[in-house]
């Protein structure tokens, strides 16, 4: 299989990623004047007004740049692939490649200028890495802290999320902890081993005290959660942060134990999930639904005008059986099935890609997806990798469509019961926010009244702290980012 990939974005790859995937945004190793790496930070960022040329793009192929590691080697290969690969290649804009000092500043000033039907900029996501920094997106393992950072309803910096086993774990910080104040050249996303001290609480209440942290490899858990609800054995809770490589073995084993245990609701909780792999969405879709849906589409790539034969070829669709083995479940390995008319996904404007790909592919066979929580990011689009003279490229390569024929979400999708994001409670508490009110709704049909009071206005992380990923949180070969 084409490594498909589908990541998120946000001084996203950031928050997410300071664990090393999730939002979008990239890694203090990125070169080029953009530190950031998203697209629409660096496009932001990136002074086309003086670069325009009214010279012909070249019309060689990228292969004939392969492999010159100069710069001016380097920049044709990138104008050539682009030309060649990316789904907005019409409407990008003639430039003198000349006025570009690296690679990155070129890529980045290649990127459509266009904004799509809800004003935003069309193309968000596309991003430029080196490679060594992609290849730690695809695995989920990194070197870093291992604390993501999320902003609450206040504006106030808050732990989200920590890795089990890592520098921040042993620190002693924890979900709900408050950042209070950290140095200005704070390394949060450090591309070597280094070291940070900032000021903490581990409530906006207590006391605060100086903790101080140390770069570590860390391994992040896809599915670091999978139980029935302590309020009904028969709703099953699955908290996913990750479709990285492995991810799939860990969710056919959770959902394998899931209809074991006879669970009728499942609630996936997908807040911090910034997308990866599209063969790990598929099977996690194929799990929540029949045989029913079996031959029908999860999602169809739909490539540039160039690409058609790829576009005719590339349609992925429900399965009762593993598409794309990885070392637990190899390919053919029959899936657990909860065949349920209806699922709960527990999102933020952090859960992208792959993510909103399982959303949108179950609602296309008619599956009621209830989603709790606050819009998503909106990516309906994807790319892979492509790798010359140490940089990773994940230009958006295609648009993908449900079984309906739709895939117009560039605006994400809106909640059903508005909620914020609860740093007070633990993931997976019948008392947390989200998940309370999912399991509220399941009872009554309806959302409870005191939702939307809940309803988080500020929109993004306080602080951007990526890991080393550039747009999305997760990036990978042949995934989709968001």
């Amino acid at each position: 299989m084409r490594s498909l990939l589908k990541a998120g974005t946000r001084a996203a790859v950031a928050a997410a990623f300071i664990v090393l995937l999730a939002s979008c945004g990239g890694g203090g190793g990125n070169p080029g004047q953009c530190v950031a790496g998203s697209a629409q930070t660096c496009a932001a960022n990136t002074d086309t007004t003086t670069a325009a040329s009214s010279s012909a793009a070249s019309t060689a192929s990228s292969q004939s740049y392969a492999g010159i590691c100069t710069l001016e080697g380097e920049k044709q290969f990138t104008r050539a692939y682009l030309n060649e690969v990316y789904l907005w290649y019409s409407e990008m804009p003639a430039l003198d490649a000349s006025l570009f000092n690296t690679v990155p500043a070129y890529f980045y000033s290649l990127l459509t200028p266009q904004k799509d039907s809800w004003g935003q900029l069309k193309d968000r996501f596309s991003f430029i890495v080196k490679s060594s920094d992609a290849d730690s997106l695809e695995t989920g393992a990194n070197l870093g802290y291992g604390v993501r950072w999320e902003s609450d309803s206040q504006g106030r910096t808050r732990v989200g999320f920590v890795d089990a086993g890592s520098p921040a774990e042993a620190a002693g910080l924890a979900r709900g902890g408050e950042l209070v104040s950290a140095p200005s050249d704070a390394r949060w996303y450090p591309n070597a081993a280094t070291s940070i001290s900032f000021v903490y609480r581990s409530s906006p209440s207590a006391a605060t005290r100086t903790v101080s942290l140390t770069t570590a490899e860390i391994q992040e858990d896809p599915v670091p959660k999978s139980t029935a609800t302590t309020t009904d054995p028969r709703t099953w809770y699955l908290l996913f942060n990750a479709h990285t490589k492995g991810a799939q073995d860990k969710l056919i084993t959770a959902l394998g134990n899931a209809k074991a245990a006879g669970a009728q609701n499942l609630v996936l909780d997908m807040r911090y999930n910034g997308g990866g792999y599209l063969y790990t969405a598929l099977s996690l879709a194929s799990m929540v639904t029949g045989s029913g849906a079996d031959g029908k589409v999860f999602e169809q790539l739909r490539f540039n005008d160039k690409r058609a034969a790829e576009t005719a070829d590339s349609t992925y669709r429900f399965s009762g059986q593993v598409q794309y083995g990885e070392q637990a479940y190899a390919t053919g390995a029959v899936l657990p099935r909860l065949n349920l008319p209806r699922v709960y996904i527990l999102t933020t404007d952090g859960t992208c890609s792959a993510s909103e790909s399982v959303i949108n592919s179950l609602r296309g066979v008619g599956v009621d997806v209830v989603i709790i929580g606050n819009t998503t990011c909106g990516k309906p689009y994807g790319f892979s990798r492509t790798d010359n003279c140490g940089y990773s490229y994940y230009p958006i390569e295609f648009q993908g469509v449900n079984d309906k024929g739709f895939g117009d979400y560039a605006n994400g999708f809106a909640p059903t019961c508005a909620v914020a994001d609860d740093f007070d409670n633990a993931l997976g508490s019948s008392s947390e926010r989200l998940l309370s009110t999912a399991l509220y709704h399941m009872q009554n049909g309806s959302c409870p009244s005191q939702a939307v009071s809940g309803l988080l206005a500020w929109r993004g992380p306080a602080m951007s702290t990526p890991s080393s990923a550039p747009v999305g949180g997760k990036l990978v070969t042949g995934l989709r980012l968001r």
